[in-house]
């Protein structure tokens, strides 16, 4: 299930990369089995609660929210972590979102040294679901990394 799922995600990473969007049915097709399990088995295709993945969903969306509402973020991006919250629960999405940061913080800071050393070069909207994927990656599959994780 955890490779499947990491597909999924690097999937629509890959579509947000090229065209700069995240499809409404590429995240169907991840809440509609979500929502079922939950359902069926009162669990999450991860085994987070239905409580857990609730709050999961608030913290992923909620996080972003004000990025899109100051227009720094895309919905679909703000939908997509809402998504990944959905499956992690509250406390591993926080800590996927940590890892976001850092990661959308370093391209950021690539692409504005890039812009400086090649005058010109305008300004790029920067696609936030490869650094997103990045974070769950991490936090399913070698969450001993992080620092935070003890």
């Amino acid at each position: 299930m955890i490779f499947a799922l990491a597909i999924w995600a690097c999937v629509i990473a890959g579509f947000d990369w090229r065209q700069r969007r995240i499809p409404n049915v590429a995240l169907l097709l991840l809440l509609v089995p979500a929502l079922l399990a939950l359902a069926v088995n009162g669990k999450g295709l991860l085994g987070v609660s239905a409580g857990a993945s609730a709050l999961g969903l608030l913290v992923g969306g909620g996080i972003l929210l004000p990025g899109y509402v100051l227009g720094r973020m895309g919905a679909g991006d703000v939908k997509f972590a809402g998504c990944l919250g959905l499956l992690l629960g509250p406390w591993a999405t926080v800590k996927m979102l940590l890892v976001f940061a850092i990661a959308l913080g370093l391209v950021s800071l690539a692409m504005l040294l890039h812009a400086r050393w090649r005058p010109g070069s305008g300004t790029r909207r920067i696609a936030a679901a490869p650094a997103l994927v990045l974070g769950f990656i991490v936090q399913l599959g070698f969450p001993q990394w992080l620092p935070w994780n003890g």
